[in-house]
């Protein structure tokens, strides 16, 4: 089964097309918390950029059953695809063909990743949630991280969105609670109504602010659908529960030590009412410290790589599991 993911990014290369409406794209290219930059409809696209391009498709189209998009080159042609068609409905009939990147025929195996050096990585046929925009089948994912991808760092492509669409009104009201307690609970001032996209867990498309902990949960966001391999501490590894944190706190010049237990001691302790978006959350009590840690992100809800089997995903301090085992929090970024 496809996993969810929240496509949630830092900042975007500027592009010389301009966009249009959000959730009319076939192929998208979005920038800080998931704001729109560029926006492919049907027939060709190519984003103009000095550096290169960012995307190019020869042909996108509309069909009855679906999207289908050919010719598909993104990163300056490191990645290339032949077709990609993404279904209106279910996942049976999504495929990618003719993919290659960076040279090499590489399988486009759904809810893959494929690493493209350093932070930056390409995901195929993930089950995704677009902020703005809503929850829809991705073909193909690119994150560029850093410089490897050979864009500017920052920059996420979205290519095959065939049905991605808002949230049905009668969530209107469950979602305004959700807004509610998010802006709430992470700044204890006025509400922000952008936080909440989807009932169920907390998905946010927006966190307010720029310290370093704003900043630690929008990295987080980023590794969503990022499979769990124990000892992993990046995204083309894989992560682990801390080697997540450890890698998150380190783009931001936080050194933290590769281990649960001794992060338990790495800053100051917050009591649950003082909970903010970059929070260590701990889990799981042991005689050799905390077993478990993940990253809060606001709204009661955090940013976990949990086990094997597993992939990074966001996660609820209300649930049982973690409610019973829940040990305490640390700011890593705070003094005192």
């Amino acid at each position: 089964m496809l996993r969810p993911l929240l496509l949630a990014l830092a900042a975007c290369c500027a592009l010389a097309l301009a966009p249009t409406a959000s959730g009319a794209g076939l192929a998208e290219i979005r920038g800080t918390g998931g704001r729109l930059i560029a926006s492919v409809g049907t027939g060709s696209f190519s984003s103009i950029e000095d550096n290169g391009w960012t995307l190019r498709v020869d042909d996108a189209r509309r069909t009855a059953t679906g999207v289908e998009l050919d010719g598909v080159s993104m990163a300056g042609g490191d990645v290339y695809a032949d077709r990609v068609v993404v279904p209106a409905r279910g996942e049976r009939g999504a495929r990618v063909d003719g993919l290659v990147v960076r040279g090499r025929p590489t399988p486009a195996t759904p809810s893959s990743l494929v690493p493209l050096g350093g932070s930056s990585y390409l995901m195929v046929l993930q089950e995704a949630v677009v902020p703005g925009v809503g929850r829809g089948l991705v073909g193909l994912r690119l994150v560029a991280g850093d410089a490897n991808a050979g864009i500017d760092p920052g920059t996420e492509v979205l290519v095959g969105l065939a049905r991605a669409g808002k949230p049905p009104a009668k969530h209107g009201a469950r979602l305004a609670w959700l807004a509610l307690g998010v802006g709430q609970r992470a700044s204890g001032g006025t509400p922000d109504l952008t936080s909440a996209l989807l009932p169920g867990p907390y998905l946010p498309t927006a966190i307010p602010g720029d310290s370093i902990g704003q900043r630690a949960a929008l990295i987080a966001l980023r590794y969503l659908g990022v499979p769990y391999v124990w000892g992993g501490a990046s995204p083309a590894r894989g992560f682990d529960c801390s080697g997540l944190t450890l890698f998150v706190y380190g783009q931001l010049g936080v050194s933290l030590t590769h281990y649960s237990g001794a992060q338990w001691f790495e800053g100051p302790r917050v009591p649950p009412a003082q909970l903010i978006p970059g929070d260590l959350v701990f889990f799981e009590p042991s005689a050799r410290g905390p077993q478990h840690v993940g990253i809060y992100v606001g709204g009661g809800q955090f940013v976990q790589a949990p086990h094997t089997g597993d992939v990074v995903k966001v996660s609820s301090l209300d649930d049982p599991g973690y409610a019973l085992s829940y040990v305490g929090a640390v700011r890593p970024w705070a003094t005192g």
